[in-house]
């Protein structure tokens, strides 16, 4: 299968650097363009209607800033290891549906993400993230497992 376009979610954990090191790897061997998304989701999952409107922008605008300088990081260190082709998105909302949105918009071949092995009945309880996303894609998701 040809990958022209990867897209892979990324956050400032070990866990998501093994799913960048997948997706880099399917990078360079396709030649296809590496999407490195970071989703803000603090957001959507805060009150912000407890805080005034000022204070909530400049908090807003920080976590995005966190986004970009993550993103900018791990370019930089994934140009360094000879993938040449990338792009970095950042977003805020709701992570899985931003994730399957993105894909959607850019006709993504494949989603690379990490995930923890959790158990049958973690699973069913969790509603994990890969979980959400693996069911709305609609290209295939390759999960990496810790």
């Amino acid at each position: 299968m040809e990958y022209r376009c990867i897209i892979c979610p990324v956050d400032d954990s070990p866990l998501s650097e093994k799913g960048e090191d997948a997706a880099a790897y399917l990078s360079k061997l396709s030649g296809g363009r590496l999407i490195l998304l970071h989703v803000v989701e603090k957001w959507y999952h805060s009150q912000a209607f407890t805080t005034d409107s000022k204070e909530w922008n400049r908090i807003h605008n920080e976590w995005l800033e966190i986004g970009r300088q993550i993103l900018k990081r791990e370019e930089e260190k994934l140009r360094k290891e000879g993938v040449i082709n990338i792009e970095t998105v950042v977003r805020d909302g709701d992570a899985g549906y931003e994730i399957v949105a993105l894909a959607k918009e850019r006709k993504a071949d494949i989603i690379v993400m990490a995930t923890h092995h959790y158990s049958v009945m973690g699973k069913l309880f969790s509603g994990s993230l890969i979980d959400r996303v693996t069911k709305k894609a609609t290209c295939p998701v390759l999960w990496i497992f810790d």
